[in-house]
């Protein structure tokens, strides 16, 4: 797992299957992964990036203004991508995805995505297949806008569904933590009147119940779909009291 902010960034806090490099050359079988052991076939589709740059991405995601969208919250991310990992159709765009989704976070403008997908292909080794970064850049775009993409790609469409269960998955946690998720996200939007604020939140989160599913995989729509529909509901109720 990636370290929480203010740790060093070495060889313990890479998640596996995330394999650094030094600037030197990326094949030196020095360079392992969080396991110790030689990578495997597998491995080698995953992203590698220098340990400077993994620590550039810590440094963005430890940002004051962030009470959310932490390093702490990609490591979490991670984690439930290394639980259903032979789900995952691309890896190495997913890895990627998880990573850069909000290496660029300023709730004051709206090309944050954008601007997080060009640091990606900024960051990442320069013979990462094209194809790779494009649906990297698809994910972090589909997280953005909370949809799946158009595509006749079934596999990005797996995949998007899967990332955005993922970046959903707190609504259907207990509500002592929705609750302190819903506080640390005001923090984030502080810029904001609290009529503003409430009044957008409120709209979002009723998009949601609007939908069918909140969930669109079978797995958290099993294990969260009804709580995290008590959770907003509870929410919303509140904000309209406040």
């Amino acid at each position: 797992m990636p370290a929480r902010a203010g740790r060093s960034v070495d060889d313990n806090s890479v998640p596996q299957g995330l394999h650094l490099r030094d600037d030197h050359d990326p094949t030196d079988p020095s360079v392992r992964g969080e396991t110790g052991r030689w990578p495997s076939a597998a491995d080698r589709e995953a992203p590698v990036l220098t340990t400077a740059a993994l620590a550039d991405l810590e440094r963005r995601y430890a940002e004051p203004h962030r009470t959310v969208h932490t390093w702490e919250r990609v490591g979490e991310l991670l984690q439930m991508a290394e639980e259903v990992v032979n789900g995952i159709a691309g890896r190495s765009a997913f890895i990627l995805a998880i990573l850069f989704h909000k290496a660029v976070h300023d709730p004051r403008t709206v090309d944050a995505p954008a601007r997080s997908a060009a640091l990606m292909r900024e960051f990442v080794r320069a013979d990462m297949p094209a194809a790779v970064l494009d649906r990297a850049e698809a994910l972090i775009q589909a997280v953005a806008c909370g949809e799946i993409p158009e595509t006749d790609d079934a596999s990005l469409r797996g995949d998007t569904a899967l990332l955005l269960d993922f970046d959903h998955a707190v609504l259907g946690s207990d509500a002592r933590r929705f609750a302190a998720h819903e506080a640390a996200l005001r923090e984030e939007f502080v810029h904001l009147p609290a009529d503003r604020y409430h009044s957008a939140r409120c709209a979002a989160l009723r998009m949601l119940l609007w939908k069918d599913r909140i969930y669109l995989t079978d797995r958290f729509f099993l294990e969260r779909e009804k709580r995290a529909r008590r959770n907003i509901e509870s929410a919303i109720l509140q904000a309209e009291a406040a």
